[in-house]
């Protein structure tokens, strides 16, 4: 795992949290333009890790080795979990989660790389070895699964759930971790890139965007699909 801690976001909370889960993102940027946003104090958000496409693993807010400050990623955001038999409501995530960002325009209709599955997969079990409340496999979330209704759809249907708890949580299940964005979103979204003539290069799984394109043309793209999210819902 190759590790960056060179830049670390002002964008946190001075706050030491206790870590009951991990949430995963897609970034909607490129690795450039997503660090200079957790950069920017004006921008107020922040993740506790960043996974670029060639799989380096950049540390924006203090988590690996303990001692983790709130990060702004989830923003308002809830979940049911069981705890002692009963299902119990956890709102608020951002005191209580990691989380994680993968390099990705839009994880609905791009597939993430073999070098962004194989650090995810060390970042996780180096988390599993700090943080006792992430034994189990229902600690490992994404932000459709806490902000769904907010529109909120990542990692997103291309994201493999199944190829994660098989390596991260082998033989203690999987529970259910069903993508918002539906099959025909996806498709009428993937229209859009490619009449703009964005795609995937086959040999090294690079998303290739024309040079003129809107350099916010993704962030506006998901805020879109969530407006359309939050009125389905």
């Amino acid at each position: 795992m190759n590790l960056v801690t060179t830049q670390r976001s002002p964008n946190f909370s001075d706050l030491v949290i206790p870590v009951e889960f991990v949430v995963l993102h897609y970034t909607a940027a490129n690795l450039q333009r997503t660090l200079e946003i957790f950069l920017d104090t004006s921008t107020e958000v922040s993740a506790h890790l960043v996974i670029d496409r060639d799989g380096a693993v950049y540390e924006m807010v203090e988590c690996l080795s303990g001692a983790p400050k709130r990060a702004w990623h989830a923003g308002k955001s809830r979940c049911e979990v069981s705890r002692g038999g009963e299902r119990v409501l956890v709102e608020g995530l951002n005191d209580c989660s990691i989380g994680i960002e993968l390099v990705n325009l839009n994880g609905n209709i791009f597939p993430y790389t073999e070098a962004q599955y194989t650090s995810l997969f060390a970042v996780l079990d180096q988390l599993k070895g700090v943080y006792a409340g992430l034994a189990g496999p229902e600690s490992i979330l994404g932000h459709e699964h806490v902000a769904g209704f907010r529109g909120k759809c990542d990692p997103g249907r291309c994201f493999e759930w199944g190829r994660l708890y098989s390596v991260c949580y082998p033989g203690q299940g999987m529970p259910r971790r069903v993508p918002l964005c539906s099959e025909l979103m996806a498709g009428r979204l993937l229209d859009v890139v490619k009449s703009l003539g964005v795609g995937v290069d086959r040999d090294t799984g690079a998303i290739v965007v024309p040079p003129g394109l809107p350099q916010n043309l993704f962030g506006l793209l998901s805020a879109l699909c969530e407006g359309a999210l939050t009125r389905e819902s």
